[in-house]
């Protein structure tokens, strides 16, 4: 994962491998308004099918590229991707989540219209082991609500302002996971 702000804008990239091979690769671009982080288009390519969500904030619409579906736009709606900045400047903006009974609720789409609140609530303290040595992490985690949901748990790093430096989200029920963990801070 690569965030790079850049004035008014940013982009936040994703690319997966194995085997030498790119197999995904999913690109969040936008800019910033006041709930945050305001992403204007979310591309998610499976090998070589590129699907994309598209935040028409202008006409208040989510829209989806191969569907006529359309999702209302709610204030500080977030991507599959955006979502894991867009918490954890939630979280260092109010540290007072990141307590026993902390939860941050945001509505995340991807590209199908699957568009939902996801609500995070705080686990607990936790040590993540790196490349770099461990890391004192605070842990959020996000319950599937449906059967083929997506349990979603993700470590933030305090001294890192609170960005992730491991995530793991865990398809119900055949238990298959997609998890990142840190590599180096650039």
């Amino acid at each position: 994962l690569v965030w790079q702000p850049s004035g008014e804008h940013y982009e936040a990239r994703l690319e997966g491998h194995v085997a030498g091979l790119r197999v995904l690769t999913q690109i969040s671009q936008g800019g910033f308004d006041h709930a945050g982080i305001a992403p204007l288009r979310f591309t998610d390519q499976l090998f070589r099918q590129v699907k994309a969500a598209n935040f028409q904030r202008d006409k208040g619409k989510l829209t989806y590229s191969g569907s006529s579906a359309e999702v209302a736009l709610i204030p500080g709606a977030q991507d599959r991707l955006s979502w894991m900045i867009q918490l954890a400047a939630v979280v260092n903006a109010e540290p007072k989540y990141a307590q026993a009974g902390g939860k941050v609720a945001m509505f995340v789409t991807g590209v199908r219209a699957d568009a939902d609140v996801w609500v995070f609530g705080f686990v607990g303290v936790e040590t993540v082991h790196t490349g770099g040595g461990g890391i004192r992490t605070f842990k959020f985690s996000r319950e599937p609500r449906r059967p083929y949901d997506t349990l979603v748990e993700v470590w933030l790093d305090p001294t890192r302002h609170y960005l992730p430096v491991r995530a793991k989200l865990t398809t119900a029920p055949s238990g298959d996971a997609f998890e990142l963990l840190l590599r180096d801070v650039p």
